[in-house]
C-alpha cells in the first residue's frame, strides 16, 4: 500500500517538476538571448567598423531542475531570429531587433555546455551591421 500511495505521489508530482525544469530552461537561454542583444546595440553604439564581443552561451544538459536543449539555434534569413528546442519537443522561438548577419551560415549548438558566440561590428551594404559567428 505504501508503494502504491508513493507512486501515485510521484506520478502526480512529476508533471510541476518537469515543467518548473522547462521553465528554468528557457528562463536561462532567454537571458543569453537578451545578452546577445545587450552586445550586439553595445557594439553599434559605442565600437568602431572591427570592434568586436565574445560572449559564452550556456546549453544546459537535462537533470531534476533544467529540461534538456536538443539545440539553440540563431539564423538570419533575412529577419534574425534564436530558436531552442528543448527535449520534450518544446520550440521557442526570439526575433531579435538589431541589424545582425550570420555571415558563416546559421549558428547552431547542439551539445550541452558553454559554447563560444563571437559578435563583430561591420559595415554592410545598409549601414554598420553586427556579424554573428559561433
Amino acid at each position: 500500500m505504501a508503494i502504491a500511495l508513493a507512486a501515485a505521489l510521484l506520478s502526480a508530482a512529476l508533471p510541476a517538476v518537469e515543467s518548473a525544469a522547462a521553465d528554468r530552461t528557457a528562463s536561462a537561454l532567454d537571458r543569453d538571448v537578451d545578452r546577445i542583444e545587450r552586445a550586439g546595440a553595445s557594439l553599434l553604439a559605442d565600437d568602431d567598423p572591427g570592434g568586436r564581443r565574445v560572449l559564452t552561451i550556456s546549453v544546459p544538459a537535462g537533470s531534476l531542475v533544467a529540461a534538456g536543449v536538443d539545440s539553440v539555434t540563431l539564423r538570419c534569413r533575412p529577419d534574425c531570429v534564436v530558436r531552442y528546442v528543448l527535449g520534450s519537443g518544446t520550440v521557442r522561438t526570439r526575433r531579435i531587433e538589431l541589424p545582425l548577419v550570420t555571415p558563416d551560415g546559421a549558428v547552431r549548438f547542439g551539445t550541452p555546455g558553454d559554447h563560444r558566440l563571437v559578435l563583430g561590428l561591420a559595415e554592410g551594404d545598409d549601414g554598420r551591421v553586427v556579424t554573428v559567428r559561433g
